[in-house]
């Protein structure tokens, strides 16, 4: 493909015009744009054009697929647009259009952050804000300084304004993993919606499950959960995108709406939405045999659970798993296995946020870091520090598994006794280890401090992409 020409004039135009662009990068295999307007990108013909391969959103960058072709390419879209050329970026996304072997697993999980990671990165903001609220009132409260009752009016408050974001946050991804496949959000919201109606919702606890077109679908609470929405939206998109191609133009407007909201509905309340739950009963019935076995499977399995507690979390799988670990702590008055890893955990994640705090350069990414790990090691939520940390800086993936495994060692070995329910902040964490003995109390800390350590430290040693 050598007529650069042609091409750069017709990117200019796809993407809004010249007026539309704020910014003109390339690297290796792409041509980077930063937009002022997303509507007025036209996308899919872009996709079409002869020498693009395909393309892709990162965050607020539009990103057009174009091989080792792109200095070229990049080099006559600046004589075309009138734009000064800049360096190329060093960085090479598509690595497997310049190098014939590549590892495919890893371009898999490239390609699944690549969706996953912008989407959460646009609710974070909103997600620090619920955070702080739900901090604040645990610092006031009873358990703390005591200023406020847990039946007070200002606590009442606080955490309606924590759950506003957390229980309609399927409503929130929707729309985020709509903007990232630049698709309508309303598509994207409606998905979230229908997990949540209120007629779904009045089923909980009345019924087992509900048809759905003949397809038998569970009954339950997908309220607070991020995996439905965001897998569903994926799924969505190459429904609408299909229907676009094979219906009509002038019937476009009334049967793509139409069938996508057939279609979704069974996948949604089939697939989507109990996945998490299906999973989590699967890997809690493998983690429970694992930890009444032998020294050396329960110390695999302690290592292994521990290492895969964080996208655990992130999938919406912890809830079923926590279930297992309730039912032992309610009939025995303990729990030995499952309950401490996912306390460590926590102090692991906040541990890999305050190793980028120390790492971190820039200003604003090292103030919005603190944020993220104020509201989790006072606040005890994980979440912020999880996309705001472990998936925007990926490469801190590899601190926090060597933080989990050293968790998970110590569950294995040293067996510490979850004794009392508490959370995981840095006023509470000795709370579940007192009852006991001074022995039980010195493992738990060893246990929660290890964590935080060795998620600290090997924060400390990763690289940080900061742009």
């Amino acid at each position: 493909m050598k007529n650069y020409q042609e091409l750069s004039q017709n990117l200019i135009e796809l993407v809004g015009g010249k007026a539309n662009i704020s910014k003109l990068t390339h690297c290796v295999t792409r041509i980077r744009f930063i937009l002022k307007d997303r509507s007025l990108l036209r996308e899919a013909e872009i996709g079409r054009l002869s020498g693009v391969i395909g393309t892709q959103w990162l965050g607020e960058q539009f990103q057009v697929i174009v091989g080792t072709e792109s200095e070229n390419i990049y080099n006559v879209l600046c004589k075309v647009g009138d734009f000064t050329p800049e360096a190329a970026i060093n960085e090479n996304l598509d690595k497997s259009l310049t190098e014939k072997e590549g590892n495919i697993l890893k371009r898999i999980g490239n390609a699944i952050l690549g969706y996953v990671s912008p989407t959460m990165t646009a609710v974070i903001p909103m997600m620090m804000g619920a955070c702080l609220c739900k901090t604040i009132d645990a610092i006031l409260g009873p358990s703390m300084l005591e200023v406020i009752s847990a039946e007070s009016d200002v606590s009442i408050v606080l955490n309606f304004l924590y759950n506003a974001f957390f229980y309609f946050i399927p409503l929130f991804l929707g729309y985020s993993a709509a903007r990232t496949l630049n698709m309508n959000p309303i598509y994207g919201l409606y998905l979230g919606a229908m997990i949540m109606v209120p007629e779904f919702m009045a089923l909980v606890g009345v019924r087992e499950t509900i048809s759905i077109f003949g397809i038998p679908a569970p009954v339950a609470n997908y309220s607070a959960s991020f995996l439905p929405v965001i897998l569903g939206v994926w799924i969505m998109y190459y429904v609408h995108k299909g229907l676009n191609k094979i219906i009509p133009e002038v019937l476009k407007s009334i049967f793509v709406p139409l069938l996508v909201i057939l279609i979704m509905a069974p996948v949604m309340f089939v697939v989507c939405a109990p996945l998490g739950t299906y999973v989590g009963n699967l890997v809690g019935n493998f983690f429970i045999m694992l930890s009444q076995s032998n020294i050396v499977l329960r110390i695999f399995g302690a290592v292994l659970l521990a290492v895969v507690m964080p996208y655990m979390v992130l999938c919406g799988m912890h809830g079923a798993l926590l279930n297992f670990a309730l039912m032992t702590f309610f009939a025995n008055g303990f729990e030995t296995f499952i309950m401490p890893t996912m306390m460590a955990y926590n102090f692991a994640v906040f541990g890999v946020a305050l190793g980028a705090i120390i790492k971190l350069k820039k200003p604003e990414n090292k103030t919005a870091v603190v944020g993220y790990f104020v509201s989790g090691i006072l606040g005890s939520v994980t979440e912020p520090c999880l996309y705001g940390v472990i998936l925007k800086y990926r490469q801190t993936m590899k601190a926090l598994v060597a933080a989990c495994a050293a968790a998970g060692l110590i569950v294995g070995i040293f067996t510490p006794i979850y004794y009392v329910m508490s959370s995981a902040t840095i006023f509470t964490f000795w709370v579940p280890w007192v009852a006991g003995g001074i022995s039980n109390l010195i493992g738990g800390l060893a246990l929660m401090l290890g964590a935080f350590a060795v998620g600290t430290v090997a924060a400390c040693f990763v690289k940080y992409e900061e742009d």
